[in-house]
């Protein structure tokens, strides 16, 4: 027997235990409205606009913090790629850890750290405990996010579980448009301690939703270490992780440096650059819903495509890219098909594995966060070695190197 019929068998038997895992799950919990679920699904994608906002909302404050906390601004910085390393390392084990707590609780547990490590840096007055109180929400994040979308195709029916999945991952965007920013604006006029009050004040929000709305979920899986195993073991799902990791780095290789970009290669205002970011966020929103009516029915043409097009995207912005008119136009594109990715990558790895689907998301979660750390350092060495033109072309390689993987490794699968 080949390794491909034994993946697809494999497959098969994960389909057959999953629903009869849920036919177990609907009698021993009570029946909840479609409404309720959607309000669940909803509550969900609060706690994703809020670990996105935690996630990046030291950025626009890195003066701030850290003339408040004594330190530079490059250790300062720590705080946002600190977070995203110990996300990407912490997400696989702890996941695995905590597969057999009931999902709401689990939920209940993850937003409660949350919270308390928001409030924890809220009074914070130095570099130590502000940092220690990152590290204690950064261990929550990549549960979450390991979980979340997992969760919410459970609490709709089948057939909408692609606009579930759009739903949760719109709240990316929404951090984008507007978290990031009014965090940014709060902690300015009121002091960066403010902004994690506010943020702080999100993860009771998200809490109070998860306890009215979220019925009792058994968890799904072997919960334990071994599930990691057995997800690796899977050709396909060692494809789309590896295909996240590329895009996402080329993805982050460029974005982190588009105000230098924009202000060194095009000529923008520096003053309008805040304003270019808001444009790259509302397009994403757009597209990130616009993917959920296409990913259910396109899902390997949707990545090969947004993946393709993104890479021609960051080709032409090394190429040219001079004028404000031509940066707007390519950040929507650049906004319209990064935003479908996540709904697409989440979509591929929760349908590879169904009997350990949070393993796999967790994975994808350590993929993603990592692809982070390691985008940004790649970008910070081209940018200070050559500006920060040539990092829009690195990062088209990237996108291209991910298209390839999606074409030719998801073919293989097939």
């Amino acid at each position: 027997m080949s390794q491909s019929t034994t993946d697809q068998n494999d497959r098969r038997i994960g389909n057959d235990d999953a629903s009869t895992e849920e036919d177990g799950a609907s009698a021993a919990t009570p029946r909840h409205s479609a409404l309720r679920g959607w309000l669940a699904v909803v509550g969900l994608a609060l706690g994703v606009f809020s670990f996105v906002t935690t996630e990046t909302l030291p950025i626009g404050l890195l003066p701030a913090i850290a003339d408040g906390t004594s330190v530079s601004v490059g250790t300062a910085g720590f705080l946002v790629s600190g977070f995203a390393a110990v996300a990407a390392l912490t997400a696989a084990p702890l996941t695995a850890l905590a597969g057999r707590v009931d999902r709401k609780w689990l939920l209940v547990t993850l937003m409660v750290i949350y919270t308390a490590g928001n409030l924890l840096a809220a009074v914070a007055s130095g570099y130590g405990l502000l940092l220690t109180a990152r590290i204690v929400v950064a261990l929550a994040h990549g549960v979450f996010w390991s979980v979340a979308v997992s969760i919410a195709v459970r609490l709709v029916p089948e057939r909408h579980a692609v606009r579930a999945t759009s739903v949760v991952l719109g709240g990316i965007s929404l951090a984008s448009v507007a978290g990031t920013p009014l965090g940014t604006a709060v902690g300015q006029s009121a002091g960066w301690q403010a902004a994690f009050v506010g943020v702080g004040i999100l993860g009771f929000l998200v809490l109070a939703a998860v306890l009215l709305f979220m019925p009792a979920l058994p968890a799904r899986g072997s919960g334990s270490l071994g599930a990691l195993l057995h997800v690796l073991r899977h050709r396909a799902l060692r494809v789309a992780v590896g295909v996240t990791a590329l895009i996402m780095s080329g993805h982050f290789l460029a974005f982190t440096y588009v105000a230098p970009y924009l202000e060194d290669v095009t000529g923008v205002r520096s003053s309008l650059i805040g304003v270019l970011l808001l444009v790259f966020g509302a397009a994403g929103l757009v597209g990130n819903f616009a993917a959920g009516a296409v990913v259910g029915r396109a899902l390997r043409t949707s990545l090969i495509g947004s993946t393709g097009l993104l890479a021609v995207v960051l080709t032409v912005m090394y190429a040219g890219g001079a004028g404000v008119a031509t940066a707007v136009t390519l950040l929507v594109c650049w906004g319209l098909l990064y935003a479908a990715l996540p709904v697409a990558l989440q979509t591929w790895v929760l349908r590879l594995v169904p009997e350990e689907s949070e393993a796999a998301s967790s994975l994808y979660v350590a993929a993603f966060n990592g692809a982070i750390g390691v985008g940004s350092f790649i970008g910070g060495l081209i940018v200070d070695s050559s500006g920060p033109r040539p990092v829009m072309l690195a990062a088209g390689a990237f996108a291209f190197a991910a298209m390839l993987l999606t074409a030719l490794g998801g073919r293989r699968e097939a």
